[in-house]
């Protein structure tokens, strides 16, 4: 067997043509798409001011609720404040969204009953995407509503827009996860996640020969290739020039792998029989771990 000389595994540095191509059905991959895009809507509540107060005492504990259908997520509160600012960023998964009308309602915490205070709402039809490296979108301030559509003394500065997970806001988003929430306890199924982006590697496969292939048409000289598959990425050698049950290629292959590496790399050794028919002689999976 030909084995590359020992030097040739040493540190060097490439621009490899990164596996990417047609694999199954019409999904198509580039290096830019190894991640599939969700959509999301994102909710930033920036601050409010000016806001009345509900309470007998003449003070104001304002918090926000943002309530899309049966999802709601909830801002934390201030204690005596008319102008409290938030910053705080939700995320609804638009694959869970079964609502038309997004509701973001200001409120005044109180020991018996919170009081409402005003509200905003949004057509989900009208709302802008955004892409990065878009700008981000600039907040704007809304007068708030009663419940009748009348406007009310208080303005809410908020940002509403469609997005992916590559948003700069994603990470420090509070997600909506639950199938169904009541609308009592809607603050019990929104958790903060923390999302890591995965470790990538460069995964580099030398593809040297094979030996002793056994063609289904023995009259014909094989034209072998073969064919490297990992996860959505597709690359394959050039047809070996030694035509016979031992091909030799030498060739090296580089893929883009991400941890925790749970597909295998998939072999294929394929006989070109027809200009538009290719033969798999064999193939095996390589566990990545």
């Amino acid at each position: 067997m030909q084995r590359p000389p020992h030097e040739d595994f040493s540190l060097k540095e490439t621009k490899p043509h990164l596996g990417g191509g047609k694999v199954t059905g019409d999904k198509l991959t580039s290096t830019y798409d190894l991640v599939e895009q969700m959509q999301y809507l994102y909710v930033r509540v920036v601050k409010a001011r000016e806001l009345p107060s509900k309470d007998v005492t003449g003070s104001c504990n304002p918090y926000t609720e943002v309530r899309l259908g049966n999802y709601k997520g909830i801002t934390r509160h201030f204690e005596k404040k008319t102008n409290p600012e938030w910053n705080q960023v939700f995320a609804f998964s638009k694959d869970r969204i079964q609502a038309s009308l997004l509701e973001v309602t200001v409120k005044d915490k109180d020991v018996m009953k919170d009081d409402f205070i005003g509200r905003v709402f949004f057509d989900l039809n009208e709302v802008p995407k955004r892409v990065p490296p878009d700008s981000p979108l600039a907040p704007q301030w809304y007068r708030l509503e009663e419940r009748k559509g009348e406007k009310l003394k208080g303005e809410l500065m908020l940002a509403v827009w469609w997005g992916t997970q590559a948003d700069e806001a994603f990470p420090e988003a509070w997600h909506s996860d639950a199938a169904t929430v009541s609308w009592s306890d809607g603050l019990a199924n929104i958790r903060s996640k923390v999302y890591l982006s995965p470790k990538l590697w460069y995964l580099r496969v030398n593809v040297i020969e094979a030996q002793d292939l056994i063609p289904s048409d023995k009259t014909r000289f094989p034209e072998v290739f073969v064919k490297a598959i990992l996860g959505n990425q597709a690359l394959r050698t050039r047809i070996s020039m030694n035509k016979s049950g031992n091909p030799l290629w030498n060739e090296d292959l580089m893929f883009v792998a991400a941890e925790p590496f749970e597909e295998p790399l998939i072999l294929s050794v394929e006989d070109r029989v027809a200009p538009n028919k290719d033969e798999v002689l064999g193939r095996c999976a390589i566990p990545l771990q």
